[in-house]
């Protein structure tokens, strides 16, 4: 796997991830969702996806760099999908939601694209 496709992976995956954490927190669901507080099975999917989608962003990284890198190239892209995540819940949160979801169906699928071939 090139490390460009990589990058991009690990970042999709990242953003995905963070911005599911973000929607774990009541003031930024409200943002979303104009309801107040978010139900608390939907606090404990939208915190288990936000989880696993940042750990899922070890995978291209793994497979794009050697294992110590890795670490530090995901901690990068864990900082880099934060921040793009905080700046854009400034602007929209519906548009960041739809964004979310595009990359984290586009990270996975391509994760799984480059693992079978």
């Amino acid at each position: 796997m090139s490390m460009l496709s990589a990058s991009l992976q690990a970042w999709a995956l990242s953003f995905a991830g963070m911005t599911a954490l973000a929607f774990a927190m009541d003031r930024h669901y409200a943002q979303w969702t104009a309801v107040d507080e978010v139900p608390a099975l939907q606090r404990r999917l939208w915190r288990c996806a936000g989880v696993l989608l940042l750990v899922g962003a070890w995978v291209p990284a793994v497979s794009g760099w050697s294992a110590s890198v890795s670490t530090v190239v995901v901690l990068g892209f864990w900082s880099l999908g934060a921040l793009l995540t905080a700046g854009w819940l400034a602007v929209s949160a519906r548009w960041l939601a739809r964004a979310a979801m595009a990359a984290a169906v586009l990270g996975i699928g391509s994760c799984l694209w480059s693992l079978m071939f």
